[in-house]
């Protein structure tokens, strides 16, 4: 696969899931959220840069397998962390540390049936500080925060006696004087109304919710990335549920995600999927590598080759701590692996390669070229000629783009004639697979939009035709 176009292609690949971006604050008006993301596929939430290192007992991935299955979140240790944040010693990695411990150990805000303990960080926070939310009308001089000793941290504890509405579903913010509101970064469990993005004080139990885990550091890659989860209405750890995991955590199911997201929010929220619970872990700067199963030379580097990397994290770390969180099986007819673009070529590979992990696989848009995009190499690291026999997973593939198909570098890997959408090697890998014996509409499914653009808007519009062929090859909930 010699032609250059390839290259500007896995450039856009690369940043079609990169984090958006916005301005960091609202300065007037009604509540808003500010975007807590940047433009840069290395970062997941506001605070993931400054939250070093995974805490010592915090439920971090690392230690999931050391937490009870069917534990749920740990008792609250308010006082404990109420203590740490009045320390006059803490500093500003003191209270970092903690704001990250808790995130992993139990969640932002913490409560503990009858206060409720909120904390930030807020780099040049203008004015005076309030926690603002439905509980308190929203009304900064009910929610007066307590500066730290470090300068940047903020918290406020609130007596759930006095609050005006019940904590789930009660949206919150944070209140600089006069009149900016922020978004908490650090909140666990979140949402998004007119106003943009804002936490929860508890979950709501009539609606789904987001959760997320920030800054995450991986025995098996460097980069630290977030994990996030979206719940079923009413779900309660331990609940039977289908689960869905996907690639590219920050471009899944937000609506302020770069480039319009997957809208997998609206997907799940279709009839028949009430059940379904969907983890996403972030990319990060290590995408392209991560992502692939071998090197390749591109753009006259050479790059990838660290998939093997990447799913030690999912079976190892992200898997087991959704599974403690959660209550949830998270596997084999249960587990639906997907993603899009170099996502759908990883989750590819993890059918490949772990047959037994999960019931199906969503590959739309895959990068199937990878392994020949080398002048010289002779395309049998592209995942069309490793796939040598008929695995357990089955596998939904689709594509936009057209065009006339050939071979002209001789690789025995398809390129596409004019659109770059990985029109002719998904064409060439469904063939091949019902070479290999795999059935339609059993463990084979194939889709192709003619003229479909390599976006997220072409996903978002695919997704659903993914979930409903994963449903009818058996992905089900645990009896």
């Amino acid at each position: 696969m010699r032609r250059v176009e390839r290259w500007a292609l896995l450039l856009a690949l690369g940043l079609a899931a990169c984090d958006g971006s916005g301005d960091p604050e609202s300065d007037a008006g009604p509540p808003r959220a500010d975007a807590a993301l940047e433009v840069d596929a290395g970062r997941g939430d506001e605070d993931a840069g400054r939250d070093g290192g995974a805490a010592d007992d915090a439920g971090d991935p690392g230690d999931a397998g050391d937490v009870a299955r069917d534990a749920g979140p740990p008792p609250s240790r308010l006082d404990e962390y109420l203590a740490r944040l009045e320390d006059p010693a803490a500093s500003e990695g003191d209270l970092d540390a903690l704001l990250h411990e808790v995130a992993w150990r139990e969640g932002w805000p913490v409560g503990d049936g009858t206060r409720w303990l909120f904390a930030t960080r807020w780099d040049g926070a203008p004015g005076a500080v309030s926690l603002v939310s439905d509980v308190n009308d929203w009304a900064p001089s009910r929610g007066a925060a307590t500066r730290a000793a470090s300068g940047v941290h903020y918290w406020a504890v609130l007596d759930a006696a006095d609050f005006d509405v019940p904590a789930p579903g009660a949206a919150y913010k944070w209140h600089g004087a006069p009149d900016v509101f922020r978004a908490p970064p650090e909140a666990t469990a979140y949402g998004f109304d007119a106003f943009g993005e804002h936490g929860y004080v508890a979950p709501p139990t009539d609606a789904r919710w987001r959760e997320r885990f920030p800054a995450f550091e991986s025995a098996h890659l460097e980069a630290p990335r977030a994990l996030r989860a979206l719940l079923p209405a009413g779900f309660t750890h331990g609940d039977a549920a289908r689960a869905l995991l996907l690639h590219d955590g920050q471009n899944v199911f937000h609506p302020d995600s770069p480039f319009g997201g997957w809208r997998v929010d609206e997907a799940v929220g279709a009839p028949g999927y009430e059940d379904v619970i969907v983890l996403a872990v972030d990319n990060a700067p290590d995408r392209m590598s991560a992502y692939t199963h071998v090197p390749d030379r591109i753009g006259g580097g050479v790059t990838g080759g660290r998939a093997e990397d990447y799913l030690q994290l999912i079976e190892a770390e992200a898997l087991p701590f959704f599974r403690a969180r959660y209550g949830v099986a998270a596997a084999g007819d249960a587990l639906v692996i997907g993603g899009s673009s170099l996502g759908g070529l990883v989750s590819l590979y993890a059918a490949q390669s772990r047959p037994s992990l999960a019931r199906c696989v969503i590959a739309m848009s895959s990068t199937l070229g990878w392994g020949a995009f080398d002048p010289a190499a002779d395309g049998s690291d592209a995942l069309v000629h490793r796939w040598t026999t008929r695995g357990a997973t089955a596998v939904y593939l689709d594509s936009g783009g057209s065009g006339t198909c050939g071979d002209p570098d001789g690789d025995g890997v398809f390129e596409d004639s004019a659109d770059r959408d990985n029109f002719c090697v998904t064409n060439q890998l469904r063939d091949h697979f019902e070479s290999l014996g795999y059935t339609h509409g059993a463990d084979l499914f194939h889709w192709h939009e003619a003229g479909a653009g390599h976006n997220e808007a072409a996903w978002a519009a695919r997704i659903s035709r993914g979930l409903a062929s994963c449903a009818s090859a058996g992905w089900s909930v645990p009896s």
